[in-house]
């Protein structure tokens, strides 16, 4: 290498040097690796109603409805009837469209949240389930198997509420919808109890709540 060319190294080292230094060229720093983004494990809706023995008693009957959109398990909806009532027949059966939708909602859905939601085991009963409405004030559910005819009526459906929650390692988005007023009729017969403004998990004994979403 001649002078020149010495020079002209010189110079260029001198260059990098100062662009390193002003930060224009970086240090080589290990990458930071970002967590997984959160899974959708269903979407669809999951409204209730529940009747209480009185006012700010204990549920006596109740029921927890599905509708799956979509999941890993494929769609259908699922009707989670309860009925523990001094003097009353006990039952506790879930009918179902879609044995799929029925294992994942009871098992990596609902018994992830609450450990003993399916202690004592729902009695699964194969059947059919259709969703009719009047207008956007009342929504119906005919739920039927060979042994059930459950018919689920949320009356007074009011103003839509945007609800984030994130109980455990679950996220859950929808929309709450209250109802001022639920029914739950059983082969013909109103189910035990009463349904009270203040008798559900949500605030209020009878809702809907559509456009959900479950990540984890």
């Amino acid at each position: 290498m001649n002078n020149r060319e010495r020079m002209l190294a010189g110079r260029c080292g001198a260059a990098a040097l100062a662009l390193f230094a002003a930060g224009t060229i970086a240090a080589q720093e290990p990458a930071v690796l970002k967590p997984p983004a959160p899974k959708v494990i269903v979407a669809g809706e999951n409204p209730a109603i529940r009747y209480l023995d009185k006012e700010g008693g204990k549920a006596i009957s109740s029921v927890n409805f599905w509708r799956v959109e979509w999941s890993p398990a494929g769609a259908g909806a699922v009707c989670f009837v309860t009925v523990d009532a001094p003097g009353e027949e006990k039952l506790r059966f879930a009918v179902y469209d879609n044995k799929q939708v029925l294992d994942y909602v009871t098992t990596d859905l609902m018994s992830s949240l609450m450990k003993t939601f399916n202690d004592p085991p729902y009695l699964p009963e194969k059947g059919t389930i259709v969703q009719t409405n009047q207008g956007a004030t009342e929504r119906k559910e005919t739920c039927k198997s060979a042994r059930h005819h459950v018919e689920l009526v949320w009356k007074g459906l009011g103003q839509g509420t945007w609800v984030d929650m994130k109980p455990g390692n679950v996220l859950m988005t929808f929309t709450m919808v209250p109802a001022s007023g639920g029914e739950i009729w059983i082969n013909g017969k109103k189910a035990p109890g009463a349904w009270f403004p203040t008798g559900g998990g949500i605030g209020t004994g009878a809702y809907l709540t559509v456009n959900e979403t479950w990540r984890r």
